[in-house]
């Protein structure tokens, strides 16, 4: 059984240094689980470093570390892409899972899939998921966006904030969200503004 889990480079090089940080007679990976004991949005996502897998737990090699996620949450967590943020509010690891069917802004809380069987999950859902990673960082200059809908790949989002009325502004806001949702969401093909407001 294979899983697919990916870390941006900042998210990587975190993990290095925890497994640094740890030794390597406490440390030979990182595990990822599920906590369903309640959170904001009903389920939480807990990273650990540990000295070897449990047992039935799935290892998959990332870069030059290795993950470890227990066998009956593969299905949760196959195609997952894992980044790490920083800001004057708080940082910490922050989860894109097209498999869940929301997303809590505090980052690691989530709403599992109401179908954990492998079932596809809509391209909106994902385009959904995936802006809630980005709002935050546009709301720092006091700026945001939502997803109003997807057609063939195209996603249509609303923006606001200041000097949007200015179409070079508009159109670098746009390239923005493009780039950091098909980063997250490569079945988008284009990011088009359906609305722009102040």
């Amino acid at each position: 059984m294979s899983i697919a889990i990916s870390f941006t480079d900042r998210a990587a090089d975190k993990v290095r240094a925890l497994l640094d940080r740890a030794g390597t007679a406490c440390a030979s990976g990182l595990r990822i689980c599920v906590d369903t004991s309640g959170n904001c949005a009903g389920h939480r996502y807990r990273l650990t470093v540990v000295p070897a897998p449990a047992d039935g737990d799935v290892v998959t090699r990332v870069g030059d570390f290795e993950v470890f996620v227990p066998a009956d949450a593969t299905d949760q967590f196959d195609g997952m892409r894992i980044d790490y943020t920083e800001s004057l509010m708080s940082s910490g690891f922050t989860f894109y899972n097209p498999n869940t069917r929301s997303s809590c802004l505090c980052g690691p809380s989530f709403v599992p899939p109401v179908q954990p069987d492998g079932v596809e999950t809509s391209l909106l859902q994902k385009a959904n998921v995936a802006i809630q990673y980005i709002r935050p960082h546009l709301q720092l200059v006091g700026r945001d966006a939502s997803v109003v809908g997807v057609a063939d790949g195209v996603v249509s989002v609303r923006l606001t904030g200041a000097g949007l009325e200015h179409e070079a502004e508009m159109i670098a806001l746009v390239r923005t969200v493009e780039q950091q949702l098909r980063e997250a969401v490569p079945d988008i093909s284009r990011v088009v503004p359906a609305a722009v407001s102040r």
